[in-house]
């Protein structure tokens, strides 16, 4: 990406600074899956209806999940709430978040898994490694591209020096957004068997903002 327009200022004799801002995007793979799931029951007693929430939870917990290596889990989010109707005047509901870097193991539980829970949310991200390694090549690009970019225009504005490079700030763009096939959750919720995987990938970008002295 080009570098925006130099804004130059005089800076001392024989001197005139410019601001320069230069980018890198970057792609990363989603490698890892997230998954919220969730228990529910209603009816007219919550203190039975807290035992059946929480033996489906620890059917899923104690007798599917331990069937694959590698996911990690937590439950959470425990409610009790009066809704308000006659017949079924309590309901609880808890939930479960199941973390995986192998989608591939895990996918084919959530069929089974949805027997007995909800599925809540499902979502791809990156490794936190794979993003840190690939924000770490896109800031050194936007650094290279702020050099390569400050000589140029330095060139331009009729300076022969090797530009003095002033402060500069790396700076990452927001969360890298995913860019998705198709979306991942309507379709889990459409299937009744094994959830296909279709991560995708997330993007993002790094600037590199800072001035320049043109001798």
């Amino acid at each position: 990406m080009a570098a925006d327009s130099p804004t130059p200022s005089r800076h001392g004799p024989g001197q005139t600074r410019i601001h320069l801002s230069a980018s890198a995007d970057y792609r990363v793979p989603d490698t890892e899956l997230h998954v919220t799931l969730s228990a529910e029951a209603q009816g007219t007693d919550p203190a039975s209806l807290a035992a059946q929430v929480n033996q489906k939870i620890s059917w899923a917990t104690t007798r599917v999940l331990p069937t694959v290596h590698g996911p990690r889990w937590h439950t959470g989010g425990y409610t009790t709430l009066h809704t308000g109707i006659k017949t079924a005047p309590w309901r609880v509901q808890e939930s479960i978040a199941i973390q995986s870097s192998d989608p591939s193991s895990l996918l084919p539980l959530l069929g089974t898994l949805q027997s007995r829970l909800q599925l809540e949310s499902l979502d791809f991200t990156p490794a936190p490694e794979d993003l840190r390694k690939a924000e770490n090549r896109a800031s050194v690009t936007a650094l290279q591209r702020f050099r390569t970019d400050a000589a140029r225009d330095c060139k331009a504005l009729g300076f022969v020096k090797t530009p003095r490079l002033g402060e500069i700030d790396v700076q990452k763009g927001p969360h890298p957004y995913p860019v998705r096939p198709f979306p991942v959750l309507m379709a889990a919720r459409a299937m009744p068997g094994p959830v296909p995987a279709n991560p995708g990938s997330s993007h993002g970008s790094v600037t590199a903002n800072g001035t320049v002295s043109c001798r």
